[in-house]
């Protein structure tokens, strides 16, 4: 595989990431999407995603884009990159330091390559599958709870119009269970937390820019990583319910929200 991919989603990473820090803590102008003022999008994610895609099409002018922004490219490649330019954008317009961006690559449909860069933190996590995860340089590893009713996890809730269905479907199932639950705005801080064995999982349902970034870089620290029913999820879905945890606890998460779709305590 071209060694070349990691040193570009690396370097992309790095220069949205220079971009966003530099706009934090500043007034700038909001735009919400379709009227929601849950769902914000900032100077931030635009110049992020341009920053981003512009370098991957210099490189890669042959692979398929998707970015949450809108920025598209379908060349019928077996590769295609996966964005979030800022996810977290309410934290960030908030004066909260929990965004990171995220960019992820698919090789034929499956999760290869995933690089996150938790912006205020200056954390960069990356991972090539088959080849460890590693923050800041150094390798990273999930934590070793085996029990669910030990365990601290992270949810995210999202825009307003999905929370009520969040709630049911995979949070209060899990909330009694676990030991301390955390909802801290960013998914992708998520999964970073979790791969480097500060959170022993992450739940949520999104899109795939969501998540696709952070699933190589939890599976390489020795986590894994299904839909809500154990199964590989289909990466490019419109929809997607993600379950990421250090291993050891997954089944029992599953079980979790099995019995809760069963109707069962």
């Amino acid at each position: 595989m071209d060694l070349k991919f990691l040193k570009v989603a690396k370097k992309a990473a790095l220069e949205a990431g220079d971009f966003i820090f530099n706009l934090f803590g500043k007034n700038i102008d909001l735009t919400l999407k379709n009227g929601d003022s849950s769902n914000l999008v900032t100077k931030a994610d635009l110049g992020s995603e341009e920053i981003i895609v512009k370098l991957i099409k210099k490189n890669f002018p042959d692979h398929n884009i998707v970015a949450e922004e809108g920025n598209k490219a379908n060349k019928d490649s077996r590769f295609t990159w996966i964005i979030d330019p800022l996810d977290g954008s309410t934290s960030f317009a908030s004066g909260i330091p929990n965004f990171a961006l995220s960019i992820g690559l698919l090789n034929d449909g499956k999760p290869f390559l995933g690089v996150i860069n938790w912006v205020f933190q200056k954390e960069l996590y990356w991972a090539e599958k088959d080849k460890g995860a590693y923050l800041n340089g150094k390798k990273i590893s999930v934590k070793k709870t085996k029990r669910l009713e030990d365990s601290v996890m992270g949810f995210s809730v999202g825009t307003r119009g999905r929370r009520e269905e969040k709630l049911k479907s995979y949070i209060l199932p899990l909330f009694s269970k676990i030991r301390y639950p955390y909802i801290l705005g960013s998914i992708a801080v998520d999964l970073s937390l979790t791969s480097k064995g500060i959170l022993d999982g992450a739940i949520g349902q999104g899109y795939a820019w969501d998540f696709v970034g952070g699933v190589t870089i939890v599976r390489e620290a020795g986590g894994k990583v299904t839909d809500f029913e154990g199964k590989e999820p289909v990466w490019i879905s419109e929809r997607l319910s993600i379950a990421a945890s250090n291993g050891l606890i997954h089944d029992q998460i599953l079980e979790a929200l099995s019995a809760s779709l069963r109707g069962t305590k």
